[in-house]
C-alpha cells in the first residue's frame, strides 16, 4: 500500500490577520530607521499614517474578495493603493501645493519632490529639514513596504517571507543616515525581534496554539535580538570599519557667499555706536559672538572660503580636535539691524534652531508654498568647516535680510587645557596651505616690499620663543604693548593699510589689529584666520537690562585672529587692546574671556623645561589613553552575553525538543508506525501524571493506569488502542490511514487532558531537566 504524503502547510485566515501584528511592528522598525535621517517628531507622525493605512487598504480588498469566495486578484490593490497614497500625500504634505486634490500640478509637485528627495538628503547636514520635499520619502518607502508585507501576508504560507519588504525599507535609511547623528542598532534589534515574532505566528508550532508558540519561541526570538544588539557592531572585521557613506559619491551643491566681507564693516559699525544689532539671552555672558570667519588673503581683502551646505539644523564637530574641556552654552538671539547673510553664535555651534522668521527675508523659494517654517529651515545653511550659520545664499552685506529673525544655538564652546596649548604644534602640508600662504609677488612678479617688513617686525615681536603657541601668545602682547586702539581710525587691511599701520600710524581698530596678526603669524609659519563676531564684555552687551538679556550694538563689534593647533584646533588670541582708563592704566584685551586668560598666565609662569618635551612619545601617550574607536566592548560583557546566551539557548532546546519529537511521530509515512508513535506520545505524557519512567510497562498496564489516572473523560479508548498497538507491534498488522489518526484524536484528548492536570510551573520544571531533555533526544534519534 502506498503511504500517502503528508499535508502541505497551510495556514488559516485568522493567523494570517494575526500575523499582521508583528509586520506592523516590522514596518514601525524599519520606519524609525529614518530617525537618523530626520528628528524623531516630525517623522513619527509620518509613520502613523503610511503604516496602517496601506494595511488596512489591503487586507480590506483582500477580506472583501475572500467573503466571495474567490481569490483576490493582486491589482485592485495596486491601483487603490497608489490613488490612496498620492491623495493622502495631498492631504498630509503638501496641502498648499498649486491646484486641486487631483490635479496634475499636485501629482507633478509631488513626483518630482519624490526624485529630488534622495539627492537633497546626500547633500544636506544631517538631521534634514523636515520639510514636505523631505518628508515623502520616507513616506513612499515605509507606504510601499507596508503595502508588499501586508499581501504577502495574505497571499503566502512563507512564515519568513512578509519580513522581506521592512528589511529593505529598512535599507533606505541606513544608507542614507550614516552621517547622521544616533546609531540604528536598537532599530535593527527590533527587526531581528519582529521576524522571529512572525515566524512563530506564522509557522506550523502555531497550529497546537499560539499561546503555546509564543511562550517556547519568544526566549529564542529575545536571545536573537540580544544577540543582535550587543554583538551585531561588534562581529570582528566590522568594528573597527567605517561605513560606506553615499556622500562621498554625490557633489553638494555648496555655495561660496557672495556677500561683503564682514570685516569691512568692523569700521562702519563702530562709527555708529548706538545701533542695535541682535539681542541675546545666554547661559554663559562671558563668551564672544562670532558672526563670520574669513581665511582667505589676497593681499588686499580677507574673504570667507565657506562652502555653505544646507542644514536641518545640526553643526558638525570638528574632527581630530580636542582642546581639554568643552562648557555647554545655550543661546537665544533675535537680529535687529544686523546685516547680511551671517548669524552670530558662540564660537562653533553644535544645533541651532530657527524660532521665528521675521521681516524682510529672503523670498519664498518656489514650490514650497506658504509654508513659512520649512522655507526658513531648508534656507539655513553651514559651513562644516568653520561651523559658521547662514541664512540664504548671500547678498550684500549692506543689505537687511534678516530683521526680526529669531533661532535658539547650542554651542560646546572649547575650554582649552594649558597643557595641550604649551607645546602643541601647528599642522603642515597642503591641506593647510590656505591659512598659512601670503601673496609676495605683485602682478608683474616682482617681491612685495611690505611682505620683508611684516617678516621682519614678526620675527622681532616673536624672539626667543621656541613653540608656536609662544609665538603666537608673545606676537598678540608686542601689538597691545606696541600699538593703540582708536575706534574712530580709517577701515581698511590690504597690505598698503597693514604697513601704514604697524610702521607709520601705529593706531587701528580691531580691524587692523586682527588682520595684522594674521598676516605676521603666516610669515612665521602659522595657520591663522581672521574672526568676526562681537564681544561680550562690551558697553553695549551690559546694557540689555536686568532680565539676563544683552544688546548687541555697534561699538561691541571687535575682529579678533585665531591659529590652528594640531590635536587643539582653531585657538584665539586677542591682540586689540581695551580702551585706556582715566588713570592710564591698561585693561584686559579686549574681548579676551576670564578663563582664557587664566589659560595664558598659567603658562607663561611656568618655567621653561630644561629638556625639550618629546612630542612625539606624548601623542603616542595621548593615542594609548583614549580609547580606541572601534576597540569593542570589555570581556566581562561578552562573557556576561555569552553565559545568558546560552542559558536562553537551553531554555529554547527544552521548548523545542518535544515539539520536535511529536512532530516526527505524527509526520512518519507509514501508518503503523504513526499508531506506535501516538501511543509513545501517549506515556510521555502519563509520566507527567505518575506513570514510572521505565519500558518494562506493557501497552495493556499503561492503559489500566491511564484509565485509573485520568478517568473517563479522555481514557475511555486506551484499552482499544492499547490492542491495537499491541497488535502493530507485535502481532504484524498494518492499520490504515482512519486507524492512525484515530490513534492521534486519542493521543491529543490525553494531552489536553494532562494539561488541565498539572499544573504549569510543574510542567515547565519538568521540562527543564536535563534527564528530560536527554530523553526526547534519544527518542527523536530514533524515529
Amino acid at each position: 500500500m502506498r503511504s500517502a504524503r503528508p499535508a502541505p502547510h497551510r495556514i488559516s485566515l485568522r493567523r494570517r490577520l494575526w500575523s499582521l501584528l508583528p509586520v506592523a511592528g516590522l514596518l514601525a522598525a524599519a520606519g524609525l530607521g529614518f530617525h537618523r535621517v530626520f528628528p524623531v517628531g516630525p517623522l513619527l507622525p509620518v509613520l502613523l499614517v503610511a503604516v496602517p493605512v496601506p494595511m488596512a487598504v489591503s487586507a480590506g480588498l483582500f477580506l472583501a474578495q475572500a467573503r466571495r469566495g474567490r481569490s483576490a486578484p493582486l491589482w485592485p490593490s495596486l491601483v487603490l493603493g497608489a490613488v490612496v497614497w498620492l491623495v493622502t500625500v495631498r492631504v498630509t504634505l503638501f496641502r498648499d501645493a498649486a491646484g486641486g486634490l487631483a490635479s496634475g500640478g499636485a501629482v507633478g509637485e509631488i513626483w518630482a519632490a519624490l526624485l529630488d528627495a534622495p539627492h537633497t538628503i546626500l547633500t544636506t547636514i544631517l538631521p534634514a529639514p523636515t520639510g514636505p520635499g523631505f518628508l515623502v520619502l520616507p513616506h513612499a518607502v515605509v507606504w510601499s513596504a507596508s503595502f508588499a508585507a501586508t499581501e504577502l501576508a495574505l497571499r503566502t504560507r512563507s512564515p519568513l517571507l512578509p519580513a522581506l519588504p521592512p528589511v529593505l525599507a529598512f535599507g533606505v535609511p541606513l544608507v542614507l543616515g550614516v552621517s547622521g547623528p544616533g546609531s540604528n542598532t536598537p532599530t535593527a534589534a527590533g527587526l531581528v525581534a519582529g521576524a522571529g515574532l512572525l515566524v512563530l505566528l506564522r509557522s506550523q508550532a502555531a497550529r497546537r496554539g499560539t499561546v503555546r508558540a509564543l511562550s517556547t519561541g519568544l526566549p529564542v526570538v529575545a536571545a536573537l535580538a540580544l544577540a543582535a544588539a550587543l554583538l551585531g557592531p561588534r562581529l570582528p572585521g566590522l568594528s573597527s570599519r567605517d561605513p560606506y557613506d553615499l556622500r562621498h559619491q554625490v557633489r553638494p551643491p555648496t555655495v561660496h557667499p557672495q556677500a561683503t566681507s564682514p570685516l569691512d564693516q568692523v569700521g562702519a559699525w563702530l562709527q555708529h555706536p548706538d545701533t542695535r544689532l541682535f539681542r541675546a539671552r545666554t547661559t554663559a555672558g562671558s563668551h564672544n559672538w562670532r558672526l563670520a570667519v574669513l581665511d582667505r588673503y589676497d593681499g588686499v581683502k580677507w574673504t570667507s572660503g565657506a562652502e555653505l551646505t544646507r542644514s536641518g539644523g545640526r553643526v558638525p564637530p570638528q574632527p581630530g580636535t580636542d582642546p581639554g574641556g568643552r562648557e555647554r552654552v545655550e543661546q537665544q538671539v533675535t537680529l535687529q539691524n544686523l546685516p547680511g547673510i551671517w548669524l552670530p553664535a558662540a564660537d562653533r555651534p553644535a544645533s541651532v534652531k530657527i524660532t521665528h522668521r521675521g521681516r524682510g527675508d529672503v523670498p519664498e523659494t518656489a514650490g514650497q508654498g506658504s509654508d513659512r517654517s520649512d522655507d526658513t529651515e531648508r534656507q539655513l545653511a553651514v559651513d562644516p568647516a568653520s561651523g559658521v550659520l547662514a541664512l540664504g545664499e548671500g547678498g550684500g552685506a549692506g543689505v537687511r535680510v534678516n530683521r526680526g529673525l529669531s533661532y535658539t544655538a547650542v554651542s560646546q564652546v572649547p575650554v582649552f587645557d594649558a597643557k595641550r596649548l604649551q607645546y602643541a604644534a601647528v599642522p603642515d602640508g597642503t591641506a593647510h596651505a590656505a591659512v598659512t600662504s601670503l601673496p609676495r609677488t605683485d602682478a608683474a612678479g616682482k617681491p612685495i616690499e611690505a611682505v620683508e617688513t611684516f617678516t621682519e617686525l614678526a620675527a622681532e615681536a616673536t624672539a626667543g620663543s621656541s613653540y608656536p603657541y609662544q609665538q603666537a601668545h608673545r606676537l598678540a602682547g608686542w601689538l597691545r604693548e606696541n600699538y593703540r586702539y582708536d575706534p574712530a581710525s580709517l577701515p581698511g587691511h590690504a597690505y598698503r593699510n597693514l604697513e601704514f599701520f604697524l610702521t607709520t600710524g601705529k593706531q587701528g581698530t580691531s580691524e587692523q589689529f586682527a588682520a595684522s596678526f594674521a598676516v605676521l603669524a603666516r610669515t612665521l609659519g602659522l595657520p591663522t584666520r581672521v574672526a568676526v563676531g562681537f564681544r561680550a564684555d562690551g558697553a553695549g552687551a551690559r546694557s540689555g537690562g536686568g532680565n539676563g538679556t544683552a544688546q548687541i550694538t555697534g561699538r561691541d563689534a571687535l575682529a579678533w585672529p585665531e591659529v590652528r593647533f594640531e590635536g587643539v584646533g582653531w585657538v584665539p588670541f586677542y591682540p586689540t587692546p581695551g580702551q585706556t582708563s582715566k588713570d592710564g592704566s591698561s585693561v584686559p584685551p579686549a574681548g579676551q574671556p576670564e578663563e582664557r586668560e587664566k589659560t595664558d598666565r598659567a603658562i607663561t609662569q611656568q618655567p621653561p623645561p630644561s629638556a625639550v618635551p618629546d612630542r612625539q612619545d606624548d601623542g603616542k601617550q595621548q593615542d594609548r589613553a583614549a580609547p580606541a574607536g572601534g576597540g569593542g566592548l570589555p570581556v566581562w560583557v561578552y562573557a556576561s552575553a555569552a553565559v545568558v546566551l546560552l542559558l536562553l539557548a537551553y531554555c529554547g532546546g527544552a521548548a523545542w525538543a518535544p515539539y520536535r519529537v511529536r512532530r516526527r511521530r505524527r509526520r512518519a509515512r507509514d501508518p503503523g508506525q504513526r499508531v506506535l508513535g501516538a501511543w509513545q506520545q501517549i506515556v510521555d505524557r502519563l509520566t507527567e501524571v505518575g506513570l514510572p519512567a521505565t519500558a518494562a510497562h506493557t501497552a495493556t498496564e499503561v492503559a489500566a493506569f491511564g484509565v485509573a489516572r485520568i478517568g473517563d473523560s479522555g481514557s475511555e479508548q486506551l484499552p482499544t488502542l492499547a490492542r491495537l498497538v499491541n497488535e502493530v507491534g507485535y502481532g504484524g498488522r498494518a492499520p490504515d490511514e482512519a486507524a492512525a489518526e484515530t490513534a492521534w484524536r486519542h493521543c491529543d484528548a490525553i494531552e489536553r487532558v494532562v494539561a488541565r492536570t498539572v499544573p504549569r510551573r510543574e510542567r515547565v520544571k519538568r521540562a527543564l531537566r536535563p534527564s528530560t531533555l536527554l530523553r526526547h533526544s534519544r527518542s527523536g534519534a530514533r524515529q
